[in-house]
């Protein structure tokens, strides 16, 4: 595993961009999709105890604030 480039002081709101594979239309749209990826947002937010304050997703990268 590699270093951390960046700790955030708590209570710091941080910009994250993640984008898929070779930029390719992958996250598609759906009601199903929906239900896993704010699942996971969900599960991420229990284990690491961090607020989520906006997403926005598009088919191939998201934003998270």
């Amino acid at each position: 595993m590699r270093k951390l480039r960046y700790v955030p002081q708590p209570r710091t709101l941080v910009s994250i961009t993640n984008r898929t594979i070779q930029g390719r239309y992958l996250l598609r749209p759906g009601p199903s999709f929906d239900d896993i990826f704010l699942g996971i947002l969900g599960r991420t937010q229990r284990l690491h105890k961090m607020a989520i304050a906006a997403v926005t997703v598009l088919s191939s990268h998201f934003h998270l604030l």
